[in-house]
């Protein structure tokens, strides 16, 4: 799981929490991207990374799930001379929402916990067939969120005041 943007951090983070705790098998790795520039080679910018660099926070073989605050054309754009470029999936802004809550407008984007999650089920091949129930739980959790912001105008409190757990 990696992330760059303050949301897109926090919900990443959040996607990670859920993992860990219902999923505590699964080795998962967190990078947050705080310089962009090194998304590229560095060959490219001074600040960018060298193949071992990137390989030793990407892996060369595993899905990265990569929840940015931008449009996700970005990072594959300054990221696809690297190895793993083939298995990094990358959400962020579609531009869709509008007046919204911020974990609603998280959830048109799918750059939201639940959503990340999911891409986390689909992408690790040990895992489909085998995590049906927290899939129909991700997805009930949005359902409850949506509903709940558009009757309440907010987002629960529980969402609003997370905090990393560890």
């Amino acid at each position: 799981m990696a992330s760059c943007g303050d949301v897109a951090t926090q919900e990443a983070l959040a996607a990670t929490a859920i993992l860990r705790e219902r999923l505590p098998e699964l080795k998962l790795r967190f990078v947050n991207v705080v310089d962009l520039f090194r998304m590229q080679p560095a060959s490219e910018h001074p600040h960018g990374s060298t193949e071992r660099e990137f390989d030793s926070l990407f892996t060369v073989d595993k899905p990265v799930i990569f929840n940015f605050h931008g449009y996700p054309w970005l990072i594959h754009k300054l990221a696809y001379r690297f190895r793993n470029h083939e298995h990094l999936h990358v959400r962020g802004y579609k531009e869709k929402g509008n007046i919204n809550t911020p974990l609603e407008l998280a959830i048109l984007n799918q750059v939201d916990r639940f959503n990340l999650v999911i891409d986390v089920l689909d992408r690790v091949p040990r895992l489909q067939g085998r995590t049906a129930h927290l899939r129909e739980d991700m997805m009930n959790a949005i359902i409850s969120n949506l509903n709940y912001a558009h009757t309440h105008g907010i987002d629960r409190a529980e969402i609003t005041d997370w905090v990393w757990p560890d």
